[in-house]
């Protein structure tokens, strides 16, 4: 029996954003999650939830779906099995048996704190049946730099100032956890949970783990190919090959230069292609007229280049 689509597994649109495909699977995760929902089929519906968002939260991944959704013919909304009882986009043949590892986006721990939230009422203190442990948690806004670069930075939160050390490339979504020792600004047994959010950046976008920025190149390094620059988050440089042609919204990969995935691995660096056409003046604009004479070139009818 083929596989279901991933899309309608998560209840989404094809081309629903990578942000309603991450709400989506939140909110069905903590609907089927085995601990909570006990009905038979939760174990198998959890799995199906995990293995569609492990597609489908990964932009990569997905575009691949997508790709073998369009050109298999008789597609029954699934990949074929792999080795070992593997589907060829992520989901898994063999037992639940607990074992969430091959799920990216949220780790087991970020499941439980789905949950966590619920069960004790929101962010605050647990109740002595739940946790023994007194247990806060707490938001903190921070920059892409300190995301990125890690940092130990001075902080107030619940009244109280403590010293966070920021683990390097942190994640969106990512979550510290503090034991109080009664020198750390936590009273001994006290735990403290911060939920790390990464404030919007001029430059770089994040989309999950990768990291999108534009490329500003002039006409003449588009049509000729050549070098580029690129600036990361830590102030290092990466020089980029152009290819003679490229063209605006093409994207250059840097690998593993983004933030850290739940799986360990690391995101990319994504140079978003951008011409910017100058205003000629000029020897410029005599070049450019020249140009336009010369050239056979009509973009309108011309091939699309990826």
């Amino acid at each position: 029996m083929p596989d279901k689509n991933h899309y309608d597994v998560l209840g989404v649109e094809a081309n629903a954003s990578q942000t309603d495909i991450k709400k989506a699977y939140q909110k069905l995760a903590k609907q089927w999650h085995p601990d909570v929902n006990k009905a038979a089929n939760a174990e198998a519906r959890f799995k199906e939830i995990a293995a569609a968002y492990e597609v489908l939260g990964s932009e990569e991944k997905r575009r691949e779906y997508d790709a073998s959704r369009r050109q298999s013919t008789g597609f029954g909304g699934g990949a074929s099995r792999g080795a070992a009882g593997q589907s060829a986009y992520g989901q898994p043949g063999g037992g639940f048996g607990g074992n969430f590892d091959w799920i990216n986006d949220l780790q087991r721990e970020d499941l439980f704190d789905m949950f966590f939230n619920e069960r004790v009422g929101g962010f605050g203190r647990t109740t002595a049946e739940a946790e023994p442990r007194q247990r806060n948690q707490s938001t903190l806004e921070i920059t892409l730099e300190q995301a990125y670069n890690g940092e130990t930075i001075r902080v107030q939160i619940g009244g109280k100032t403590i010293n966070l050390r920021i683990p390097e490339r942190s994640r969106d979504g990512s979550v510290i956890r503090m034991t109080g020792s009664g020198s750390n600004g936590l009273a001994p047994g006290e735990e403290l949970r911060i939920v790390l959010e990464i404030a919007e950046h001029l430059v770089y976008t994040l989309e999950g783990e990768d990291l999108v920025a534009a490329l500003r190149i002039a006409p003449w390094q588009a049509a000729l190919g050549g070098k580029a620059r690129i600036e990361l988050p830590d102030g290092a440089a990466v020089n980029l090959n152009l290819p003679r042609g490229i063209t605006s919204g093409r994207r250059l990969r840097i690998p593993r230069r983004g933030l850290k995935r739940a799986n360990g691995t690391y995101g990319d660096l994504y140079a978003e292609i951008e011409i910017t056409v100058p205003e000629p003046s000029g020897e410029e604009e005599e070049l450019y007229r020249r140009l336009a004479s010369l050239s056979k070139f009509q973009p309108w009818l011309g091939k699309r280049r990826t």
